[in-house]
């Protein structure tokens, strides 16, 4: 099982894991990390490095970060370098549910693919969905 690190400013990573488990149910091998005001960056990136180091296998984690080039990102940048482990920016609620229920099931590289591509299409705009419907509703 491909073990997962929520990594977030602030509390982003733990609100992330809770709405995942009211859908899918407890799910063991996710851990989160937040990073709060007053938190140095190479604090931070220790507490990450001491959770992937408890995993027991580097390669088998993939850290999930809230966005690109802030420090919980970078952190998970450095620990892909330095450890080999994986980490995706971006992350988003249809995205990690796709990893939980897959993540059983395929390698590293496909899961990194289709959490990549599940995360794009999870972002909808509603307001175009809206006026896209009404338009067909008039035409009726």
């Amino acid at each position: 099982m491909i073990e997962l690190i929520l990594v977030s400013h602030g509390s982003f990573a733990a609100g992330l894991r809770e709405a995942a488990e009211m859908i899918l149910g407890e799910q063991k091998q996710v851990s989160v990390l937040g990073v709060y005001q007053g938190d140095s960056p190479d604090s931070f990136t220790g507490k990450l490095e001491q959770l992937i180091d408890e995993t027991g296998d580097p390669k088998n984690v993939l850290v999930l970060s809230d966005l690109q080039s802030g420090t919980p990102y970078n952190a998970g940048m450095v620990m892909a370098l330095k450890k080999g482990s994986a980490c995706i920016a971006g992350t988003n609620l249809p995205m990690l549910l796709e990893i939980l229920s897959l993540r059983d099931e395929v390698e590293m590289e496909e899961l990194l693919q289709i959490a990549c591509s599940t995360g794009k299409t999870g972002i909808i705009n509603s307001t175009e969905l809206l006026a896209n419907y009404r338009g067909k509703e008039e035409c009726k």
